[in-house]
């Protein structure tokens, strides 16, 4: 709390350093994931998983304090929240460029409380701890959108520091936010050098990892990208490296053949199959999730994750690998075909719009021309349409090709919010349009913004694994998310990293010599859906009483009887909005271990 006062403190909480009276840690932390340095004119602490070396964080602090030049210390190899302290009291906080470990503040009178979880902040702020209605429905119908509740959390009062921002708050009490890392590409980077730096900073990063933890585990679901990470941890770990892939025998996934096929390529590693029931499959015992600070959709999946996660830690506490954040840096979501022809011309659009739109079985002319028209839209022009779907919401389930636009648009399951809940997404949609583009910093093109929005899903998606995992004595890493893998790979135009004949190429191109070329060459992902509508119909009873009696009805957010028959589609085994079921049920499980949204407790 700055400036410092006495909050109400857990009793378990102790100084981060003797000297200060407002930073204070408590809970259970895993060794290493909290580490503090100090030198004479200040000093700093890191959340999460800085993998410098006490000598390197002790030296550049020194330099840092001499010189002013403080975002050095967010250049460390790993992903960490940055805090520091200089002789003046001036307190200073940098996220990782991913996101994956935010701060959250909320304002105490004068003073501004600070916080690596949300729900602490509200308490520490005094604010009641009730829930933000907008940002839950935001949350359901527009995740990616998040320009529309900028900054706000789930908690009324909390806003969140995300990927890539600082925060300063002087001895005084003003408070100053600012974007340090933009991760914007470089136009001059070339693919080569590129692919040079990402295997740099992959290998480092399994290196460090491996040889500084006495046990380290993998997913190994056949995918490309945990594979890749199994096998590089794999070269470096000085005992066999077990690795873990999930199959459900009743709903296979399609992991479990490649998964086989590739641990007979890489010595070293053990393979191990965590297989999947009944009781494991989604929606399954949904009361049973340990109380999440900021809405989960995973929650859903939450009996499988236990799952796994029991099975990885039968053998001990440790590092676990992940391959989150893979998909979002080295795949292109649609709308960076809008970005090609400025980047690489219209003939370069043309051939890869033709390419995707046989993939995906649609028409090529369409695909171009949707590109095209999208690289002249303006994005206050796509706040506005925002505001009309809002208002009025389409029949159709959205399709790829409706994504080729700054964000994909809101399905029929807009249709599950209230009418005033949508009017009031619509007008917040308008004030975005009215604002957009005024800022002195330059605007991201639609598809440099659309990675960007799916790294900081993953990096959200990744710390909340960790959380979950914390009660197994397993420590969850996604090197992918590294602050240095990340400016790696979006350094590079996403015109230039990736290729619709080429699957991942930046990633295959870096990592040759080093993982199997079958796995490189992989062009198939894992399907659950089979697992979705077996589970759905096996409790649907129980998500429709849940749903009647659901805290976002009485908040003004949801109209349960549409819910409800978006439901019953699923149940029939007619397509149905599985994505956007899974950010409503994971919002009312959140409410529902709060105290109904209405106040902390």
């Amino acid at each position: 709390m700055l400036p410092p006062a006495r909050p109400a403190l857990p009793g378990d909480a102790v100084r981060v350093w003797p000297a200060e009276r407002f930073l204070w840690t408590w809970g259970h932390w895993h060794p290493g994931e909290v580490r503090t340095v100090e030198c004479a004119r200040a000093r700093l602490v890191t959340v999460g998983q800085c993998l410098a070396s006490a000598t390197t964080m002790r030296q550049d602090l020194a330099r840092s304090a001499g010189d002013g030049h403080w975002e050095r210390l967010t250049r460390w190899p790993g992903a960490y929240l940055l805090m520091t302290v200089r002789d003046d009291g001036a307190f200073t906080a940098y996220t990782d460029p991913a996101g994956q470990f935010p701060l959250y503040y909320a304002q105490s009178g004068d003073r501004t409380v600070i916080a690596t979880r949300a729900t602490a902040a509200a308490l520490l702020a005094g604010t009641g701890g009730a829930a933000d209605p907008t940002t839950l429905a935001a949350h359901i119908v527009c995740p990616s959108v998040p320009e529309l509740t900028a900054g706000r959390t789930a908690l009324a009062g909390v806003q969140q520091l995300g990927g890539g921002q600082a925060l300063r708050i002087e001895p005084s009490g003003a408070l100053e936010h600012w974007t340090y890392e933009r991760l914007d590409a470089d136009s001059g980077a070339g693919f080569a050098e590129s692919a040079e730096r990402l295997r740099s900073a992959l290998t480092s990063a399994m290196s460090l990892r491996t040889g500084g933890s006495a046990r380290v585990t993998s997913d190994f679901s056949g995918g490309m990208d945990s594979t890749s990470l199994a096998a590089l941890a794999a070269r470096t770990s000085s005992e066999p490296l077990d690795a873990y892939v999930y199959h459900h025998p009743e709903a296979p996934a399609g992991d479990l053949e490649h998964a086989l096929a590739y641990a007979a390529m890489i010595p070293g590693l053990r393979l191990n199959v965590t297989r999947g029931d009944e009781a494991s499959l989604p929606y399954r015992d949904m009361g049973e999730q340990l109380p999440a600070d900021q809405p989960d959709p995973g929650a859903v999946i939450g009996a499988r994750l236990r799952l796994r996660l029991s099975h990885i830690a039968a053998g001990g506490r440790g590092i676990h690998l992940t391959g989150e954040g893979g998909d979002a840096l080295l795949a292109a979501p649609p709308s960076c075909l809008a970005d090609l022809p400025a980047v690489a011309g219209v003939r370069r659009l043309v051939r890869d719009g033709r390419a995707l739109a046989r993939m995906r079985k649609v028409s090529p002319a369409s695909t171009v021309s949707r590109a095209l028209r999208l690289a002249r839209t303006p994005k206050r022009k796509a706040f506005d349409e925002l505001a009309l779907l809002l208002e009025e919401p389409p029949r159709h389930t959205t399709q790829w090709l409706d994504a080729v636009a700054w964000w994909p648009p809101p399905g029929p399951e807009a249709a599950w919010l209230t009418t005033g809940m949508r009017r009031r997404l619509a007008e917040l949609a308008r004030e975005r349009s009215r604002c957009s583009d005024s800022g002195s910093a330059p605007s991201k093109t639609p598809g440099a913004r659309a990675v960007l929005c799916e790294l900081r899903n993953s990096a959200a998606v990744q710390n909340r694994l960790i959380e979950t995992a914390r009660v197994f004595g397993t420590w969850p890493h996604a090197p992918f998310l590294d602050g240095e893998v990340v400016r790696a790979c979006l350094r590079l135009p996403p015109a230039h990293r990736t290729d619709p004949f080429v699957v991942k190429p930046l990633l295959a191109a870096g990592l040759t010599g080093l993982v199997p070329d079958d796995v490189l060459r992989r062009r198939t992902k894992g399907d659950y859906s089979a697992e979705n509508y077996r589970g759905v119909r096996l409790s649907a009873d129980e998500i429709r009483v849940r749903l009647s009696r659901s805290p976002l009805a009485d908040l003004g957010v949801i109209e349960p009887s549409r819910v409800i028959a978006s439901l019953d589609r699923a149940v029939a085994g007619l397509p149905a909005p599985f994505p956007a079921l899974d950010r409503l049920l994971g919002a009312d499980i959140w409410l529902a271990s709060h105290g109904d949204g209405k106040e902390l407790t």
